[in-house]
C-alpha cells in the first residue's frame, strides 16, 4: 500500500509573536510576527476599517483590525524565535528561528521578491555536544541581545552557542562553548535572557545546581539560581559578573527589563521576584502554598490566592508589566521605584482584564497589546492609562498633629523665591494623591480551532431545500471539533464547500450570463440583465422579479457586459454592436460601436468603458459631465498606444482587457518615488513636514530615555548617541572609533521608543478614494502582459512571457525586450524553412491555445482594497499574483513587482491528455464569438468584503482575508456555475444571484453571516465556556453528544477504611490554592440553535472522569435490522494511591418525547439502559460486529448486550494501558500507552479472541490516535505520536520482515511537526471527476480518505495511492528541492523524516508515503520549471498536473 500525505489547513493556533519592522521599505511601519507550529504571519495594525453602520447609527465607523500583509509555512516546527537587527539587514528585523535538534536559521522579508529568505543557517548538531543523550534534552533556546551585538542559542541544555553580529562582516561566524567551562555549576537550564544597560552583552541564566522535587521540598528548597555572564564576543571570553542564589525553587522564567530600571524579574508558580545588581532584591508571593519552603523575603499577596505557572510576561512602559495566567486572566505588575525613579523599592500585582488563556505577549505600538494563545482565540487589546486623584488632607492633619513645631515652621523670602514653585507642588501632592490604572478593551481577534481533541461527522446544517433534494454522487456533511480548554472551550462547525442558503430558485433556458445594475437610494439593485444566446432578458428587481416592460435597455440582441458608472447612478450595457447608457427609469444615450468587427468582451469601472472587438481592436470610452452626462470615446489613435502598438514585437492581437482602479497607493511611478525621497501618500512639503514632526519626537523620546544618574555617569557617551541619532546640520559633529560599541549598544533604545502612534502603513480610504488612478491591463497573443495609464495610454509596465507564470513578475527592460524579439524572429525563420504536416500544425495551435492569456484583471482585495491582486487564467488554470512596491530603473514606468501565491485553481474537470497521451482539446468555450468573463469581483457578498467569484466548472470564492491573506473556498455543492453576480436588496441583503450550469436554473441566494469565510477552513465557532472532551453525532436522534468539564476545587481525599473508601477533608488556610480536579459532565447539543437540549444533563460522579464516548451499533431483536445504535461512555474513578482504580460502563439511548413549550430542542431525552461499576477502569470502546469491545486498563473485554444488561464473552490481556479502540468487521486496533498498537482479531463463531500481530519497534514513541486506511480490498493503519510522526503499518503475513504476520510491517513514516489526536475516515469524493464507468467510480469510492485534525488547529488527509502515481510522484519528491528552495534552509528529507525514540541501526528507511505538501510546490512553478522537471523525471507536465489535481479532489468533500 502506498500513501499521499498532505496538509490542507494551516495551523489557527499562535506559539511566539514579536513586534518589528520586518517588511522592507521606508514607509512600510512597523508589523507583529506571529509564528503558529510552521504558519507564520505577518499583521500590521490597520485603525482604518470602515464599520457598517448599525440600526440607530446612520454613520460609518472606523474599527482597529489586524491585517496579515505577509504568510508562509514552513516544513518544521519552530521551537523559539528572536528578533534582532543583522548587519546584513541594518534596516529591517530578522528572525531568528531554532529547530530540531540545534538548527537556528536567520531570515528575513526579502525586498526584490518579497519572500522569506535565508541569511544566515547554523546546525550545532553533533554526537559530542549531545554528551550521549539521545532524548529527553531540552529544546533550543534563541536569545538576542537588545543592543544587536550578539545573539546566543542554548544547545542541549549543556552548551551555548554565540553568533556575533560584526559590523563589517559579510557572514555570521558562530562558535560553541560548554556551560561547564564559564562555570562548572552552571547547569539545568532553566531560561536565559540577555540584560539590557551593560557595556559588553550580557547574558542571564536561571538554573538549578543540584535539583530538587516537591516531594523533598521539606528537605531542600531554594534551590534556584542566577548567573550574569559578559560576553566579548570579539575574543572570545567569558566572564561570571553577577551571581545569586537560593532563589525559590519554583522559579522557571525570567523577564528583563529595560534602562533606566534594568535587572530581571524571576517568575515562579507562587512567587515573582525583582534582581537587580545594584539594589537589594525585593518580591512577593501570591499564595499561601508555599509557607514554610523558602527562606527568600517575599511581600504577602496572598489573599490574591492564585498561581502563576504556565504563565506569560511581557514589559510595557514606566515599570509596568503585563502578566497572563493560565486563567486567561491579564494582571499588572508594577515595579515601584524610590523618589528619584531609579531604584525600585517594592512591587503591586493586581488583576484589570479577563483575555484568551495567553500563550504569549507582546506590546504592539504603544498602547496596544498583543495577547497570542493556543487554547483560545488571540487578542488585539488597546489601553489607556487613567489617573484619578485622591484627598489626603486627612492624612496631613494627623501629621502634623503629631508635630505641632513643624507647622510654625515659617518660610523666608529668600525660600519663597528659590523655591516657591517646588513648595506650592509639593503642598499640592500632599492634598491629593494620584492613583494610576491602565482601562482594557478588545479591539481584534485572530480566531483559533485549537487544540482539536475530538473530531466527529453529522448532518449537514444551513442546507436548502432545493440542495438537500439535488441527486449527487457524494454526501453532504458537516465537521463538528472540540476545540478549545477551559473557559475557552468551544465547539466548531467546519464545511468544507460553500453552501449557500437559496431563498428562490427559477428556470431560465437559454441565459448565459447575468449582472445587477444601477442602485436605489438604499443602494439595492434597480435591474438584471440576463443575456441569452440571441437576446437580451431585462428585469425589475423589488419585492418580486418582474420582466422590464419600458424599452430602456437593448433587448434584440445578446449583451456583452454590464456594470455601473458615477457610483451606481448610471447602468452600463454593452452589446455587440452598441453601448446603452441608463438612469432614473430612462435611456440617456446609446453608442454605436463604429466597428465591422462586433464586441467580444468589454470591461466597466467608473468612469471608463473599454471594449475589444473580434478583430482585437481596443477601444476607449470615458464618462464625462460636461456639457452633459455621456460616454465620450477616446481616441486612441491620438495616443502613443497605437504607436507602440505597431511596433514589430508587439503587433499581436489583444487577447483581454481590464480596468483597475487602484485605490492602494502602491502603484505608484518610479521616478516620482525616487523625487520624492520614497514615495510618499502626497506631496513632498507633507512627506518633509512628517520627517521633521518624527525627528522631533524621536529626539524628545531619546531624551527621556536616560535619567539623571546617566547623565551622571555617562555624560559623554550621551552626548555621542545623540550626535549619532541627530547630526549637527553644520556638520561639526565627529564620530570617534572608541566610542563605536557603546553608540551601538544604545542604538536599539532609539528605535524603541521612536515606536509611536499606529505605526502602521495602512491607508486611509477618506484619503485615497479621493484620488484613485485607473490603469488599462491589457494581455496579447504572444502572451504578453502590459499596463497602461488612462486615459493617456501611455505604457507604464511590461511582462514579458507572461504565459510562462514566473515566479516574479517584473518591468521588460529595453535589453530583454531586444533579446526576445531577436530569439522570436529566429523561431519564425526555423519554422517557415521547415514545412509542416497537419498534425504538427494542430500541435503547434494547440501549443499557441495553451500559451494564451484568456483573461487578466488586477482587482483590489482585502480591507480598503490595499492588496492588488493580478487573476489572470492560462492553460485553464487561474494563476494569482499579488503586487507589492519595488524599485523600477525604468523612468516613467511604474514601481512596483508581482509575487506569485502559492494557489491553483483549475478550471478543469476531466485530464489535460487523453488515453493517447495527446493533450485534451480545451474544455472552456474558446472562439472569436463574444466572451464572458469568468472573474467576478465583487465588494460585498455577506460577511465577505472585497472579494472574487470564479464560475466555471469548480466555482471558486476568494478572500483576501485579514486573518492569513488569500484563501479559496470551492461552492461544487450546487454543480458548475456559468454566471454570477452580486445582487443587495431589501429581502436579500448583500446576496448572489448565480445561474446554474446544467439546468440553468436562476437562484437569488446568500452567504451565512456565521461562518467566518476568512479561515483557511470556513468555520463556525460556539464558544461553550468549558472543556470538551468528546463529541459524538448521534444520527438516529440528531443531536451531539458532548463530554465537557469544569475545574472544581476541591479539599477531599479517599482513603481506605475496613475494605471501604472514605472521604476525608484536609482543612485548609482561606489563601491556600486548592486542587481543582475536572467535574465531568453530557449534554446533548442539538443542531438547530447549537445550545444544550434542555433537561439531558448526566452529572458523573467527584474524582469520575469520561475515558471514552462513542456511538456503538449492538445486536438488538427489536430492530429490522438487528442492530441498535447506543451511546457508550466509559469511566474511571480515580481516588488516589490507597483506593483501588473502578470504572463504569453506561449505555443510553436517545428517546424523542413531546417538547415543551417555547422550547422546539427539548424533544429529546436520554434513557439509561445500564449502568454498572466494572473490576477496572474503562478506557477504551467501540462495537465489533454487534459486540461491545472495551478495553480496561491491560486487559480487553467482549460483551454482548442482551435484555438491558452485558455478558461477557471473552477477554485478552494487553500490555499497559490500552485507552483506544478502533474496529473494522471483525478486527480491531488497540492503541496501548506505552507499547505503540496492536491488531486483534475476534472469531465469533469460537468466541475467541487473540493478538493477530503488534508493532514490536523498541524505538516507537509514545502514541496519540489511530485509524484505519481502507484501500478497497486492502488495509492499512495510521499511528499518531507525541512527536509528530505518523506512521502507517500494513498486516503482510508473507513478508519476510513481518516474522510470519507476529510484527506489522512499517510502510511508511513521516514527521509533519504537529500533534494528532483525531481522526476521520470518509468515502471518496467522485464529483468533481470525470469517470468512465461505474466500476470506477466505484474503486474510488472505495479508496477511502482519513481526515485529521491537529492541537494546532491544522487539517489534512492521508490517501491511498496507486502504485503508478506513487512512483511518478516519488520521483518528484526526489527532484523538487532542487528547483524550489526551501524556507528557513529547511531540508525536505532532514525535516520531514520520523524521529525515532532512539537511533535506529540497519534501519529500513519506509518512503512509501508521498509528501503533498512538498510535491505541490510544483504547481506554483514556472512554465518553464515545469516542463524541466518533467523532462528529468521522464513525463510529461500534464501527467503529474493530472496526478496531484486526482488526488485533491478525491480528497475534497462536500
Amino acid at each position: 500500500m502506498y500513501g499521499y500525505l498532505r496538509e490542507t489547513d494551516d495551523s489557527t493556533a499562535i506559539n511566539f509573536s514579536a513586534y518589528g519592522k520586518f517588511l522592507p521599505g521606508e514607509n512600510t511601519g512597523f508589523q507583529l510576527l506571529t509564528i503558529g507550529a510552521k504558519f507564520i504571519r505577518i499583521f500590521r495594525v490597520n485603525p482604518y476599517v470602515l464599520k457598517e453602520p448599525g440600526e440607530d447609527n446612520e454613520e460609518w465607523q472606523q474599527k482597529t483590525k489586524l491585517e496579515c500583509m505577509f504568510s508562509c509555512r514552513l516544513l518544521n516546527k519552530c521551537h523559539s524565535i528572536a528578533v534582532a537587527r543583522v548587519p546584513q539587514l541594518p534596516d529591517q528585523d530578522s528572525i531568528l528561528m531554532t529547530f530540531d535538534d540545534a538548527k537556528l536559521s536567520i531570515v528575513s522579508i526579502n525586498e526584490k521578491e518579497r519572500n522569506m529568505q535565508t541569511i544566515s543557517l547554523h546546525a550545532f548538531e553533533n554526537e559530542y555536544l549531545r554528551d550521549g543523550f539521545i532524548n529527553h534534552f531540552q529544546p533550543p533556546l534563541v536569545r538576542s541581545d537588545p543592543s544587536n551585538r550578539c545573539a546566543a542559542c542554548l544547545v542541549y541544555g549543556k552548551h551555548i552557542a554565540i553568533l556575533p553580529f560584526h559590523e563589517n562582516s559579510k557572514r555570521i561566524h558562530s562558535y560553541v562553548i560548554p556551560l561547564k567551562q564559564i562555570d562548572p555549576r552552571l547547569d539545568n537550564i532553566a531560561d536565559m535572557v540577555f540584560l539590557d544597560g551593560y557595556y559588553e552583552p550580557t547574558i542571564l541564566f536561571l538554573y538549578e545546581p543540584i535539583q530538587t522535587t516537591p516531594g523533598r521540598a521539606c528537605v531542600r528548597y531554594d534551590t534556584m539560581c542566577i548567573m550574569g555572564v559578559s560576553v566579548n564576543i570579539v575574543d572570545r571570553q567569558f566572564a561570571v559578573v553577577w551571581q545569586t542564589a537560593n532563589l525559590p525553587m519554583d522559579c522557571s522564567q525570567l523577564l528583563p527589563i529595560p534602562k533606566p530600571l534594568g535587572g530581571a524579574l524571576v517568575f515562579g508558580s507562587n512567587t515573582v521576584v525583582y534582581l537587580n545588581q545594584a539594589v537589594p532584591p525585593c518580591g512577593l508571593v501570591l499564595n499561601s502554598c508555599y509557607d514554610g519552603f523558602t527562606k527568600f523575603p517575599l511581600k504577602d499577596l496572598k489573599h490574591l490566592k492564585m498561581t502563576l505557572d504556565c504563565s506569560t510576561s511581557v514589559y510595557m512602559e514606566d515599570g509596568r508589566i503585563a502578566v497572563g495566567s493560565r486563567d486567561g486572566d491579564l494582571f499588572l505588575l508594577r515595579l515601584m521605584t524610590s523618589s528619584g525613579g531609579g531604584t525600585v523599592k517594592s512591587l503591586e500585582f493586581s488583576k484589570v482584564y479577563e483575555t484568551s488563556i495567553a500563550y504569549s505577549l507582546t506590546v504592539c505600538a504603544p498602547g496596544h497589546l498583543f495577547v497570542g494563545s493556543r487554547l483560545g482565540d488571540s487578542q488585539l487589546l488597546e489601553y489607556t492609562l487613567l489617573k484619578t486623584t485622591r484627598d489626603c488632607a486627612v492624612k496631613r492633619l494627623k501629621i502634623d498633629n503629631k508635630d505641632p513645631a513643624a507647622a510654625e515652621i515659617e518660610l523666608d523670602e529668600d525660600d519663597m523665591e528659590l523655591y516657591g514653585g517646588a513648595i506650592e507642588e509639593q503642598q499640592n501632592d500632599d492634598d491629593e494623591q494620584i492613583d494610576e490604572s491602565l482601562q482594557f478593551r478588545e479591539l481584534d481577534r485572530l480566531r483559533n480551532v485549537g487544540p482539536v481533541k475530538s473530531m466527529c461527522v453529522g448532518r449537514p446544517n444551513y442546507m436548502s431545500n432545493d440542495l438537500v433534494d439535488a441527486k449527487r454522487r457524494d454526501p453532504v456533511f458537516d465537521l463538528v471539533t472540540a476545540s478549545g480548554h477551559g473557559k475557552n472551550g468551544a465547539l466548531c462547525v467546519h464545511q468544507r464547500s460553500l453552501r449557500p442558503e437559496i431563498i428562490t430558485s427559477s428556470l431560465l433556458e437559454g441565459a448565459e450570463q447575468l449582472w445587477a445594475v444601477g442602485r436605489k437610494e438604499n443602494e439595492s439593485h434597480k435591474y438584471l440583465i440576463v443575456s441569452r444566446v440571441r437576446s437580451t432578458l431585462i428585469l425589475e428587481l423589488g419585492e418580486e422579479l418582474v420582466e422590464l416592460e419600458e424599452q430602456l435597455f437593448v433587448t434584440g440582441e445578446p449583451t456583452v457586459a454590464a456594470g455601473e458608472l458615477s457610483q451606481g447612478a448610471l447602468a452600463v450595457q454593452v452589446t455587440s454592436t452598441c453601448i446603452a447608457l441608463v438612469t432614473d427609469g430612462q435611456q440617456m444615450q446609446e453608442v454605436h460601436i463604429d466597428s465591422n468587427f462586433p464586441v467580444i468582451q468589454a470591461s466597466i469601472v467608473d468612469p471608463y468603458v473599454a471594449l475589444l472587438t473580434q478583430n482585437g481592436r481596443l477601444l476607449l470610452y470615458e464618462l464625462v459631465m460636461e456639457p452633459y452626462v455621456q460616454l465620450r470615446e477616446v481616441d486612441i489613435s491620438a495616443t502613443s498606444f497605437a504607436t507602440w502598438h505597431a511596433t514589430a514585437q508587439n503587433l499581436t492581437q489583444l487577447t483581454s482587457i481590464s480596468i483597475y482602479a487602484d485605490a492602494s497607493e502602491i502603484m505608484k511611478f518610479a521616478a516620482a518615488e525616487k523625487s520624492m525621497g520614497g514615495g510618499g501618500g502626497g506631496d513632498g512639503e507633507v512627506s518633509t513636514a512628517e520627517n521633521a514632526m518624527m525627528k522631533k519626537e524621536q529626539h524628545e523620546e531619546a531624551i527621556l530615555l536616560h535619567g539623571e544618574d546617566d547623565d551622571f555617569l555617562y555624560g559623554d557617551e550621551d552626548e555621542t548617541i545623540m550626535e549619532q541619532n541627530f547630526p549637527v546640520e553644520n556638520g561639526e559633529a565627529t564620530i570617534k572609533q572608541s566610542n563605536t560599541r557603546k553608540r551601538k549598544r544604545l542604538g536599539h533604545d532609539a528605535i524603541q521608543s521612536s515606536r509611536g502612534g499606529e505605526q502602521s502603513d495602512a491607508i486611509d480610504p477618506t484619503r485615497t478614494f479621493s484620488s484613485i488612478s485607473h490603469w488599462l491591463i491589457v494581455s496579447h497573443e504572444n502572451g504578453r502582459l502590459s499596463i497602461h495609464s488612462l486615459p493617456e495610454m501611455e505604457v507604464v509596465y511590461q511582462i514579458g512571457r507572461f504565459s510562462n507564470v514566473p515566479e516574479l513578475l517584473v518591468d521588460l527592460t529595453v535589453e530583454e525586450e531586444e533579446k526576445e524579439r531577436k530569439a522570436k524572429a529566429q523561431q519564425a525563420a526555423k519554422e517557415a524553412s521547415v514545412p509542416t504536416d497537419e498534425a504538427e500544425q494542430l500541435n503547434t495551435e494547440m501549443k499557441q491555445l495553451c500559451e494564451r492569456v484568456l483573461e487578466a484583471q488586477i482587482v483590489g482585495m482585502g480591507i480598503n482594497q490595499a492588496h492588488p491582486i493580478l487573476m489572470a487564467i492560462v492553460d485553464e488554470q487561474v494563476v494569482l499574483y499579488e503586487m507589492f512596491s519595488s524599485s523600477n530603473p525604468i523612468p516613467g514606468h511604474l514601481g512596483i513587482s508581482f509575487r506569485k501565491l502559492p494557489h491553483f485553481i483549475c478550471l478543469r474537470t476531466s485530464s489535460h491528455l487523453n488515453s493517447d497521451g495527446k493533450r485534451a482539446p480545451f474544455e472552456m468555450k474558446i472562439n472569436n464569438g463574444k466572451r464572458f468573463s469568468l472573474i467576478h469581483p465583487f465588494e460585498r457578498v455577506s460577511s465577505v468584503n472585497n472579494g472574487v467569484m470564479i464560475v466555471g466548472a469548480v466555482p471558486t470564492l476568494l478572500v483576501y482575508g485579514a486573518w492569513g491573506g488569500m484563501q479559496t473556498h470551492q461552492m461544487t455543492v450546487d454543480g458548475p456555475i456559468k454566471a454570477f453576480t452580486p445582487f443587495n436588496n431589501e429581502n436579500v441583503l448583500h446576496g448572489i444571484v448565480y445561474m446554474t450550469q446544467h439546468k440553468s436554473e436562476l437562484r437569488i441566494a446568500r452567504m451565512h453571516p456565521d461562518f467566518d469565510y476568512e479561515m483557511p477552513y470556513p468555520v463556525k465557532k460556539i464558544e461553550v465556556g468549558r472543556t470538551i472532551h468528546h463529541v459524538r453525532y448521534l444520527m438516529n436522534s440528531d443531536v451531539y453528544a458532548v463530554v465537557s468539564s469544569i475545574p472544581k476545587p476541591s479539599n477531599k481525599i479517599w482513603v481506605v477504611m475496613n475494605d471501604d473508601k472514605q472521604e476525608e477533608i484536609h482543612e485548609k488556610d482561606e489563601n491556600f490554592v486548592l486542587p481543582a480536579p475536572p467535574k465531568y459532565t453530557l449534554n446533548l447539543f442539538s443542531s438547530q440553535d447549537w445550545a444544550a437540549v434542555p433537561n439531558t444533563e448526566i452529572s458523573f460522579e467527584d474524582m469520575e472522569a469520561v475515558t471514552a464516548c462513542e456511538d456503538v451499533a449492538l445486536k438488538s431483536e427489536s430492530t429490522i435490522s438487528g442492530l441498535e445504535t447506543l451511546l457508550a461512555m466509559g469511566t474511571v474513578n480515580n481516588y488516589g494511591e490507597e483506593v483501588l482504580v473502578r470504572g463504569r460502563i453506561i449505555l443510553c439511548e436517545v428517546i424523542e418525547v413531546v417538547p415543551e413549550p417555547d422550547q422546539p430542542t427539548s424533544n429529546r431525552k436520554i434513557k439509561v439502559l445500564f449502568d454498572k461499576e466494572q473490576k477496572g477502569p474503562v478506557t477504551g470502546l467501540c462495537a465489533i460486529n454487534g459486540l461491545l469491545l472495551c478495553g480496561m486498563g491491560q486487559k480487553v473485554f467482549i460483551w454482548q448486550f442482551k435484555d438491558n444488561d452485558l455478558m461477557g464473552i471473552s477477554f485478552l490481556d494487553m500490555h499497559y494501558y490500552v485507552y483506544q479502540l478502533h474496529s473494522l468487521r471483525t478486527i480491531a486496533i488497540a492503541c496501548d500507552a506505552r507499547e505503540s498498537m496492536s491488531l486483534i482479531r475476534f472469531q465469533e463463531d469460537n468466541k475467541a479472541m487473540s493478538i493477530a500481530s503488534r508493532d514490536d519497534r523498541k524505538c516507537a514513541q509514545p502514541p496519540m490516535a489511530s485509524q484505519l486506511v481502507v484501500d478497497g480490498a486492502h488495509v492499512g493503519f495510521l499511528l499518531s505520536d507525541e512527536t509528530g510522526n505518523i506512521t502507517m503499518f500494513n498486516y503482510a503475513p508473507e513478508a519476510p520482515e513481518s516474522n510470519g504476520g507476529e510484527r506489522l510491517t512499517v510502510r511508511a513514516a513521516i514527521n509533519i511537526g504537529t500533534n494528532i489526536n483525531a481522526f476521520v475516515r470518509l468515502r471518496g469524493h467522485t464529483s468533481l471527476l470525470q469517470l468512465n464507468n461505474e466500476d470506477e467510480k466505484e474503486a474510488i469510492e472505495q479508496r477511502m480518505t482519513t481526515v485529521f485534525a491537529s492541537l494546532d488547529g491544522s487539517f489534512g488527509f492521508v490517501r491511498p495511492l496507486t502504485e503508478k502515481s506513487y512512483r511518478r510522484l516519488h520521483f518528484l519528491q526526489t527532484f523538487i528541492g532542487s528547483v524550489t528552495p526551501q524556507i528557513a534552509g529547511l531540508h525536505i528529507k532532514g525535516s520531514r523524516s520520523a524521529k525515532p525514540s532512539q537511533p535506529i541501526v540497519n534501519g529500513r528507511n519506509a518512503r512509501n508515503l508521498i509528501d503533498g505538501d512538498v510535491v505541490e510546490q510544483y504547481l506554483h512553478l514556472s512554465l518553464y520549471d515545469k516542463t524541466d522537471l518533467a523532462r528529468r523525471l521522464g513525463v510529461g507536465r500534464y501527467h503529474i498536473i493530472d496526478d496531484l489535481m486526482q488526488l485533491r479532489r478525491m480528497a475534497f468533500y462536500y
